[in-house]
């Protein structure tokens, strides 16, 4: 009887420890497969992003694009309205007439003003912009007027690049 009970003791711990290594086991496995899921759910939202990141710079490369293309056309367009005005402006009398100094003085000071502000700043005071006068005659009334198409030709190119920022916007 003591060999039976001996047999069935060896038995009864070989089955705890075949149960006992069973569920080391299958947590382990159980374990594996949760951090599988866990790193494929992950690989899944990095792929989205990625893929979402790339559609919107497709999008704002092709908005970059056509503004780009707009503001060359319109610069062109400029620079053929400006040889236009100056062959008109070639036969007029009055063209050589002076700007009031009050008046030339009051847009030069606004230029630089305008030109000190879009320029960057930086510690080393590197990219300063001087309010120096740079002309050394006066403003004639025909200069001005070479002025304004080009001067509209800047606030349409700003305008098509703020239009396109407010599309981009709008795609995110």
């Amino acid at each position: 009887m003591k060999t039976e009970s001996v047999i069935a003791a060896v038995i009864m711990f070989l089955l705890v420890v075949v149960v006992a290594v069973s569920s080391v086991m299958a947590y382990r496995y159980k374990s594996a497969v949760d951090r599988a899921d866990t790193a494929e759910s992950q690989v899944n939202t990095q792929a989205a992003v990625i893929s979402s990141q790339q559609a919107q710079l497709l999008a704002f490369n092709s908005l970059a694009g056509g503004i780009k293309q707009q503001n060359t056309a319109a610069a062109a367009d400029s620079e053929e309205k400006v040889i236009e005005y100056r062959t008109i402006l070639k036969t007029e009398k009055t063209c050589d007439l002076p700007v009031p100094a009050d008046v030339a003085g009051g847009l030069l000071s606004y230029t630089n003003s305008l030109r000190a502000s879009a320029m960057y700043t930086t510690a080393s005071g590197a990219d300063t912009t001087s309010v120096a006068t740079v002309t050394t005659g006066q403003l004639t009334y025909c200069q001005a007027v070479l002025w304004i198409h080009p001067l509209l030709t800047a606030i349409a190119q700003a305008n098509n690049q703020l239009s396109a920022i407010r599309q981009a916007e709008q795609l995110r």
